[in-house]
């Protein structure tokens, strides 16, 4: 899941009396907070929506991870390769032919994922701004 800024210009215009280097780092700071909503949120639907309450995922849940681009403006949530298949949990199979059973791989989706990438998208806004202006606060405070 890819988070993008649609305002720049309301970015930009909170940033525009610090240095280079430090608009660098309040927006990043503002970016990681607001994928780390999607990390939160699908961490919490996947432990709702497994089949017994408390069970342990193992490594899908271990492997959810965030990242802030280092060229462009934007953040990435998303799992590292101990979940890459998360797909399968979030979206399910559908009924294949095998050539021994008669078919395999029938599993429904739970959509944790995707759950959870629909309800947090205005949180995450949100807390890209208030992230933001923390990071300006801090930095102005340090001056």
């Amino acid at each position: 899941m890819e988070l993008r800024v649609i305002d720049r210009e309301n970015i930009n215009y909170l940033v525009r009396n610090l240095e280079d280097f430090e608009k660098d780092k309040a927006i990043r700071s503002g970016l990681r907070s607001a994928a780390s909503v999607f990390m939160r949120k699908g961490k919490t639907n996947l432990r709702a929506r497994m089949r017994k309450t408390g069970k342990v995922t193992g490594n899908l849940e271990s492997s959810f991870t965030t990242r802030v681009k280092r060229r462009k403006l934007g953040a990435l949530s998303g799992f590292t390769q101990s979940g890459a298949h998360a797909h399968l949990v979030d979206m399910g199979t559908r009924k294949r032919p095998h050539p021994l059973t008669g078919t395999s791989g029938i599993m429904p989706g739970n959509n944790f994922w995707s759950d959870a990438r629909k309800s947090e998208e205005i949180k995450a806004t949100q807390y890209l701004y208030e992230g933001l202006k923390k990071a300006i606060q801090r930095i102005n405070e340090r001056r």
